[in-house]
């Protein structure tokens, strides 16, 4: 992907002390081709080693992020979240353990979680498009799009324009 960041420098683990970026901890190992950000303590931390003792940890802590993604009272961006959140099948501790095997054989093999790319990555892009904005205005609260969506009369799923 062409952006023009430098996915390592901007949260600081570009390795030249020159460019501090975000001050994000990160990582070397002789088996990454490139240093591995986890997250910034206190802030934004990955849900991996070192900002937890193991990837069983890591699942519980993600979760419970926030009362649990599932929870009737975690906000979200639909006109009735409580709803939308309701109807999910929580995790339970059989899914939660398959889960987390499976990161702890990744966090294994590899000394890092995910095992192939950065633990924390930025990356810039853009996403125009025309979005249905009946939908959005039915199912997600004031704020779901920008106003130059408006703007621009968006653009039904059925490809007929808005007005």
């Amino acid at each position: 992907m062409f952006n023009g960041v430098d996915a390592l420098a901007a949260p600081g683990a570009s390795g030249n002390p020159e460019v501090p970026g975000l001050g994000f901890r990160y990582d070397t190992d002789p088996r990454w081709p490139h240093p591995n950000p986890t997250g910034l303590e206190g802030v934004m931390e990955g849900y991996c080693p070192p900002h937890h003792p193991d990837m069983r940890d890591a699942v519980e802590a993600l979760c419970l992020r926030n009362g649990g993604p599932f929870h009737p009272d975690t906000p979200g961006p639909w006109k009735d979240s409580r709803k939308v959140r309701s109807a999910a099948r929580v995790h339970d501790e059989r899914f939660k353990e398959c889960v987390a095997l499976q990161a702890r054989y990744i966090y294994d093999t590899f000394g890092k979680f995910p095992g192939t790319v950065p633990s924390m990555l930025l990356i810039m892009y853009l996403q125009a498009h025309h979005p249905d904005l009946d939908f959005y205005d039915t199912f997600y609260r004031s704020g779901a799009y920008l106003r130059t969506h408006r703007a621009q009369g968006g653009l039904a799923c059925r490809g007929r324009s808005r007005k």
